[in-house]
Formats: C-alpha cells, sequence, structure tokens
C-alpha cells in the first residue's frame, strides 16, 4: 500500500520550532515501522501548524494518491489545522497518538478526535507507542481494513446499489420496530427507491398462476429434496394442497418482481398468510427467491427478508453484491455455551444453497426436507424447508439498523459448524426442530454480542468483507461498527 504521513504541531511559530526535531522523529519511528512492513510511504515535507501547511501538507499526500493518510500526535497541536488538513486529503485517515508525556500529545489526539466527529468525517485511531506489537498489530488492521482493492469493492456497491428497486409487500410483522423504514431516507441516502404494494396483490396472482407451473413445481420439489414429509393436515398434497398455495405464491412473488424490475424484497408472511384459512406460510417462497434455482431454471437470487424486515433486506442486499453468493437471513435463536455455538434459525428464509454452497443445486437441495409447519406458528399450513448447513471456515455477519433515524452497520467474522448428522439431530430438536439450523461461532464474545448488537436478525455471507462493508458504510453515510 502507499501510506502517506504528516505530523501535526502546536499554532505559535516558537513553539512548533522548538518541537520540530522531537516531532519528525516521531514521524520517522513510523515510517521506518511501515516501510518494514513493506508500504511505500509518502512523507509531509513540513509540519502541519498553521492553515497554509494544513493545505499544503495534506495536498501533497493527496496528489500522491496515497491510499491511507496517518495523523501523527506527538506534541499539542490546534484541532482546527486537523479540519482543515481533512478536508484536502482523500484517503482514509489513521489518527496515531505517539507516546511522548513531556508534551501533551494526547491533548491534541483526542481534541482532533472530536473535531472530526463533529464534522462527520470517519477516522481509526490506535494509541501508544509504534514498537509495541500490541499497537502495529491496530496499525496493521486498520491498514488491512482499508486496502485500495478491497476498500473499492465497497464502493462499487454503493454505486450499484443506487438505482435499485425494493419490493416491500406490507410492512414489518408482529411489532419489529428494526424492519421500518422510511422511504424518502432510502431514495435520499442508498438510491434505493421503494416499491410498495400489499400482499393482497400475491393472493390475487397466486389464484392465476397457470396450473401446468403449479403442477411442474411440485413435481420438482418431491424429486429433488430429501424427503416431503405430507402429513394429510398441514402438509398436503396436490394441485389443491398446502405445499401446492406455498408454490403458487413463490411464482406470484417471482412473477411480480420480474415485471416490476424488482431487484430484492420483503414479504410480510406472519401474520396475514400464516393466519388465513386460504392462506400458508411462506418459507417456500422465501427460500426459493434466496436461492439459485428453481424447476423454471438456474437464476440469480431475488434477496428476500420475511417479516418484511425491510433493514434486514438491505444488509442481505449489500452482502450479495460483494458476494455475489445467496445471503442468510436468521434468527439470533439461542446460544449452546457448553459449545460456544449460537443456533441461527429462521422458518423458511435460508436458502438451500447454504446446504453445501455447492455449484451444482441437486447437491444443496438432496439435503432438504419439506416438514409440515408448525401449528403453533403457522395455522395456515404449509412446508417449512428444514436442513442444516455446511462448514464454513470464514463468514462475515452484518446488520444495518439505525439509532435515533441515523444508519449504522454492525459488522463481525465467524464460521459455520457442521456436527455430523446425528449431533445436528439432537441440538435441533432444542430449538425449533422442522426449520433450517446453522450452528455459528462468532468472533466475539457473548458480552460484545449482548451489548452492542441491536436486532433479533442476522445476516451472513461466506468470506471476508469487513473492509468492503467499512468502505460501503462511509459511500453511504453509515455508521460502520466492526465488532471485536
Amino acid at each position: 500500500m502507499k501510506i502517506g504521513i504528516c505530523t501535526f504541531s502546536d499554532g505559535r511559530e516558537r513553539a512548533m520550532k522548538a518541537t520540530r526535531d522531537d516531532c519528525f522523529g516521531f514521524q520517522k519511528k513510523v515510517v521506518h515501522f511501515l516501510r518494514a512492513e513493506g508500504h511505500e510511504v509518502v512523507e509531509a515535507k513540513d509540519l502541519i501548524w498553521n492553515w497554509s501547511t494544513a493545505k499544503s501538507q495534506a495536498s501533497l499526500l493527496s496528489e500522491a494518491d496515497c491510499d491511507v493518510v496517518i495523523y501523527n500526535f506527538a506534541v499539542w497541536a490546534f484541532p482546527d489545522f486537523t479540519a482543515q488538513a481533512a478536508e484536502y486529503t482523500d484517503a482514509p485517515i489513521l489518527f496515531l497518538g505517539a507516546i511522548n508525556p513531556g508534551y501533551p500529545g494526547w491533548v491534541s489526539f483526542f481534541a482532533s478526535a472530536g473535531t472530526l466527529d463533529e464534522i462527520g468525517r470517519p477516522f481509526g485511531r490506535v494509541l501508544g507507542d509504534i514498537s509495541r506489537s500490541d499497537v502495529q498489530t491496530k496499525v496493521r488492521a486498520f491498514l488491512a481494513q482499508h486496502a485500495p482493492e478491497r476498500r473499492r469493492s465497497g464502493l462499487e456497491v454503493a454505486e450499484r446499489l443506487r438505482g435499485q428497486r425494493y419490493g416491500e409487500f406490507d410492512g414489518p410483522s408482529m411489532g419489529m420496530y428494526t424492519g421500518h423504514i422510511d422511504q424518502s431516507q432510502w431514495m435520499d441516502q442508498f438510491g434505493v427507491h421503494v416499491y410498495h404494494r400489499s400482499q393482497l396483490t400475491l393472493a390475487w396472482m397466486a389464484d392465476k398462476i397457470a396450473a401446468d407451473r403449479v403442477s411442474a413445481g411440485l413435481k420438482w420439489l418431491e424429486t429433488y429434496c430429501k424427503e416431503v414429509q405430507y402429513d394429510g393436515k398441514m402438509l398436503t398434497p396436490g394441485p389443491d394442497g398446502t405445499l401446492a398455495r406455498q408454490v403458487r405464491v413463490y411464482l406470484a412473488a417471482k412473477d411480480l418482481c420480474r415485471d416490476e424490475g424488482i431487484d430484492f424484497c420483503g414479504l410480510t408472511g406472519q401474520l396475514d398468510f400464516t393466519e388465513w384459512d386460504k392462506g400458508c406460510t411462506l418459507d417456500i417462497p422465501e427460500a426459493l427467491l434466496n436461492d439459485t434455482v428453481d424447476w423454471e431454471g438456474e437464476k440469480k437470487p431475488t434477496i428476500c427478508a420475511t417479516e418484511c424486515d425491510s433493514n434486514g433486506a438491505l444488509s442481505m442486499q449489500v452482502l450479495h453484491e460483494l458476494s455475489g453468493t445467496p445471503a442468510l437471513f436468521a434468527d439470533l435463536r439461542h446460544y449452546h455455551e457448553e459449545t460456544g455455538l449460537y443456533d441461527l434459525v429462521n422458518s423458511g428464509e435460508h436458502a438451500p444453497w447454504f446446504a453445501h454452497r455447492s455449484d451444482d443445486w441437486r447437491e444443496n437441495w438432496k439435503e432438504v426436507r419439506l416438514m409440515p409447519a408448525e401449528s403453533f406458528y403457522f395455522a395456515g399450513g404449509g412446508a417449512s424447508v428444514q436442513f442444516y448447513a455446511g462448514t464454513c471456515d470464514k463468514v462475515t455477519y452484518a446488520r444495518i439498523t439505525r439509532k435515533s433515524g441515523d444508519y449504522r452497520m454492525h459488522m463481525f467474522t465467524g464460521s459455520f459448524v457442521d456436527l455430523g448428522w446425528e449431533a445436528n439431530e439432537a441440538l435441533a430438536r432444542q430449538t425449533s426442530y422442522t426449520w433450517p439450523h446453522i450452528w455459528a461461532k462468532f468472533d466475539i464474545s457473548v458480552d460484545t454480542l449482548a451489548r452492542h448488537y441491536s436486532a433479533n436478525h442476522i445476516h451472513a455471507v461466506p468470506g471476508d468483507y469487513i473492509a468492503e462493508l467499512i468502505a460501503f458504510c462511509e459511500a453511504t453515510g453509515i455508521e460502520p461498527i466492526p465488532l471485536d
């Protein structure tokens, strides 16, 4: 990476001159570390101590096209010069507060941090002597999170999102505030148009779906799923059965998204369809929309959030655009303390792709069992889509929420674990057995999750996309909150 570095000093010329050698000594220590790490370093030629040097030195680093710029603090410096330098800095900024107790360098570090917070400019912070291993680790982590090729990917997602259309089919169910959105805010902040229609539209469209398309869907599911557990009550066969109802609703949603140019969507499901005596659970429609195939051919996933959790759908769409894969929608259902595993469950939202993540969809769908929906939750009947996700060594978890109307994204990494058939079955019976399960590890503590995470739903894709998500957030005015 190409890294720029500049050092801030006192706004009084006599004080600046008296501390000049000291300041550049600290700058040289940082430069030495960065070059030893293999980075190309561009150094400011003068200390930043007035408006003229703030402009000239920041512009010098900007013109050098640096990937990251380090703001170095070792003595007292006037915070307004930090703000002015930031106006001429195009790259991500990292504050580095040196250990220099003879001068109030930390005072300027924190004063300047408050200044950039005041003007809404993102930046990173590392306090400590660059010769210490823990400080070096933090610097490396910031540089990794702002690697240029990864930032570029996140910025491109922000660009692709603008002009997309989101299908909001009714609204968040069961009182979930975290799913609510302001349509005007989405258009202004993300460039996403919200196309709103009632689920009644899907109901009457479903009645008009051609019989041959429905029979093809039933045959395909019965052929390629591991099993379909018809019970004659909740899950019934035939063209007028509850599985056929689910197939009809899926095809209606698929057709509507195609005809209206909808890129991603949310279905309320509960309590409308699920409590209706002519309805059904929307597990089949949600799983198929999120997957890579149906009986009409291989396809691009149409990201779909259940319970019309629109902020969940947005989180999923961003992850999907980054990875090119289906994105997970799940409840944070339970933590098994004895194994350190989370049970990530939702009745229909897991795309069967997660079973093996295979390019051969047959490998994924052969793990799927269609089980009768639980009457306790889904009086309308139909099938729940049950399977266990395969192992994945690196996963990115993320969720967009709002705090006092301002968007933020919590993000962290982890993994998926496959315990084997018998252990999977035993653990699944402790929660909602008939739903799909992912046994997940998080690279954060339970305490960190409890203190910071603010949604019942969580989303994920295979791979490490933290750096890309940070860049996306900065481009769209979302506060990125990486958890560790």
